[in-house]
């Protein structure tokens, strides 16, 4: 059994963002929504368990003795979790077996003798879209034919937000036999990659892309030299190769978590790589070149509808057949976020296109000075679980129907906003109206697009009545991309399995997954299905309107049962709440709902954690980071092991 060593918290790995990324945030006119302290100098304890236990294989970077960036798939000879440990929190050990024509290979075999030669790796679960990153350098390599040993020393460490990843069961396949079908480390200009290489980048949903930092003699004390990893996915063909040249990759810059470590790379030494595997056959293409980003119009004009791109100009290329020993047990589920396949200016796209769910905002209602509902109706039903999120693409209201309906100016930081936003879906579609859904959002203070909203709904309600107004003449819409979420929905149990025992943590705005989960365990309650028991723990500065929120949860059940009079009878429901103001509790929460109120703010210290049972309860949380972290603590101190907590955060 592993051992994995406590130590304190890890620090900030770095001063400041590096020239390149500082260049890049400057150009597209990003403003700062990540703080550099988020890179922290080693391995989290929740990474460390992670990597050790749960991942199948360990996208990495390395670099050839050119200084090309490679990106090569990581997995142990039979494809199980367990090939990486962790024998201190800036460690890692990697046992791996390889394939000929993998890259790593021959830059671990040339260039160790270089002293500390740089690396990165990103774990990702595909099962759960769950992704961290780590980087530093390679302390010791040893081979055996194609099996490899790496110690790892760790610098830095990312939590990343799961944007794009389509989630696949993947399990282990002992059948591999690799076999080498090209391998062409350097390539000539004249040279074209060949159709069925093509063919492949052209079906790929997933692929991983390697880039370096080389920094001057003048910053590498301040922003020292590194390399990076990083996922990128759509939908199948996202990545496009220019027929002009046959040898020019195009990628898509879909919005992220906006640190642009990537591009930032790429703005100062211009080269990357890229790998492209197949969980249904278990090929694999790595590739490298030279990059470059072009912004505006200039990427316009190579793929249209995108105002950002990357290409990598190929220098060199591998493909392996049937080589990852893991397969698919199952059909992929599309990331909710994952924009249509963009064509490039010089391809013919294809004659069927796909056409996303059109929606008309048709209510509105201003809850308080930040805080709105907007009801939507969808063109067609859609299938939404409680607790989901959507994905909004909202170009056609802010770029023209906004400036017809409010006096406001663009200014040169939304030329290239994507417009697309995730916000949790608060009331669900019903049978009685199932193209009707609600969002409960708040406007953010330096944002864009929730503004602007907010700016709409408090035109038709000055008097702010808090009332729904109808707006349908509006003529307000939105493009529905997807629907997601990570919280799990809970099913009903009897009592004679222990029925349903809950526990449901909430930072401001973070209650949304929750008004809807609300909704469906009180419907099948009042309905006689299951035995609940469920603990909501609140923290906000607006507890009086958040009240109202969860009180409106319980109206209106499908049974006509639940009316605030009278109780379903396997439900309990307490709620905890946690704020800084005083507030008065209501009086028209139903029986079965106690309300206990707390002051301050939820500490660490476990002590009501304890009290709730916390241990014996499926914890389920959702609010801003520091929201989450400070939780977390304090559920672990109360002695619920981590990796039993589901977590929604805000951090796309």
């Amino acid at each position: 059994m592993q051992l994995l060593q406590v130590s304190s918290d890890p620090l900030p790995a770095f001063r400041g963002w590096h020239p390149g990324e500082q260049a890049v945030q400057a150009i597209i006119h990003l403003p700062e929504r990540v703080a550099i302290t988020a890179i922290v100098d080693r391995l989290p304890e929740q990474h460390r368990i992670f990597h050790t236990t749960r991942l199948h294989f360990l996208p990495v970077t390395t670099l050839d003795q050119q200084g090309r960036p490679w990106a090569s798939i990581l997995c142990s000879n039979d494809g199980m979790p367990g090939f990486i440990l962790s024998p201190t929190d800036a460690s890692l050990m990697v046992k791996a077996r390889l394939w000929p024509g993998d890259p790593i290979i021959q830059n671990c075999s040339l260039q160790l003798h270089d002293g500390k030669p740089l690396f990165a790796g990103i774990g990702l679960e595909v099962s759960t879209r769950r992704r961290n990153k780590f980087a530093g350098h390679i302390s010791n390599v040893s081979f055996r034919d194609l099996d490899v040993d790496l110690t790892l020393a760790v610098t830095q460490a990312l939590g990343l937000c799961p944007k794009y990843i389509n989630i696949r069961s993947i399990g282990p396949f002992r059948g591999v036999s690799p076999r080498l079908i090209y391998e062409r480390f350097k390539l000539g200009d004249g040279e074209r990659l060949p159709d069925d290489v093509i063919a492949f980048i052209h079906a790929a949903d997933t692929a991983f892309l390697s880039t370096s930092y080389v920094a001057t003699q003048e910053d590498e004390n301040i922003h020292p030299s590194r390399v990076g990893i990083n996922h990128r996915g759509g939908r199948p063909g996202f990545v496009r190769v220019r027929p002009s040249d046959g040898k020019t990759l195009v990628l898509p810059n879909y919005a992220g978590n906006r640190m642009m470590n990537s591009l930032g790379d790429m703005h100062i030494t211009p080269v990357a790589g890229i790998v492209f595997p197949s969980f249904s056959t278990g090929s694999i293409l790595h590739l490298t070149g030279k990059a470059e980003t072009l912004y505006g119009a200039s990427a316009r004009a190579v793929m249209p509808n995108m105002n950002i791109i990357s290409t990598i100009y190929v220098t060199g290329f591998s493909f392996v057949e049937n080589a990852v020993p893991l397969r698919e047990t199952g059909p992929a589920e599309r990331s909710p976020y994952s924009p249509p396949v963009c064509y490039l200016a010089e391809e013919k796209p294809p004659s069927v296109s796909f056409t996303d769910i059109t929606l008309s905002l048709i209510k509105t209602r201003v809850l308080n000075d930040t805080l709105i509902t907007l009801t939507f109706e969808s063109s067609r039903p859609v299938d939404i679980h409680p607790s989901q999120n959507c994905v909004l693409e909202l170009s056609e209201f802010l770029r023209k129907r906004s400036h017809a309906l409010l006096d406001w100016e663009e200014d040169e930081s939304t030329v290239n906003d994507d417009c697309v936003r995730t916000w949790t879906i608060s009331t669900l579609p019903t049978p009685d109206a199932p193209c009707t859904l609600s969002i409960t959002m708040r406007a953010i203070k330096g944002g864009l697009i929730t503004p602007i909203l907010y700016q709409l709904a408090r035109s038709v309600d000055p008097q702010l009545t808090g009332e729904h107004i109808d707006v349908a003449d509006l003529r307000v819409g939105a493009r529905l991309r997807g629907v997601g979420g990570d919280l799990p929905v809970p099913e009903p149990l009897a009592a004679c399995d222990g029925g349903r025992r809950l526990l449901w943590i909430a930072g401001g705005i973070g209650l949304t997954p929750f008004l809807s989960l609300t909704r469906h365990v009180a419907n099948l309650a009042a309905r006689g299905f299951g035995v609940w028991d469920v603990t909501l723990v609140l923290s906000t500065q607006e507890p009086d309107v958040m009240l109202s929120l969860i009180q409106e949860a319980f109206v209106n059940m499908s049974s006509g049962k639940v009316d605030g009079c009278q109780s379903p009878p396997e439900l309990t429901f307490s709620i905890h709440v946690y704020s800084p103001r005083q507030f008065q509790l209501p009086e028209s929460f139903p029986p079965f709902v106690s309300l206990i109120p707390h002051e301050g703010r939820l500490d660490d210290s476990g002590t009501l954690f304890g009290s709730v049972d916390a241990k014996f309860r499926e914890p389920h949380i959702c609010g801003p980071l520091p929201f989450v972290l400070n939780a977390m603590k304090s559920l672990q101190a109360a002695g619920v092991n981590p990796e039993r907590v589901k977590r929604e955060r805000f951090t796309y």
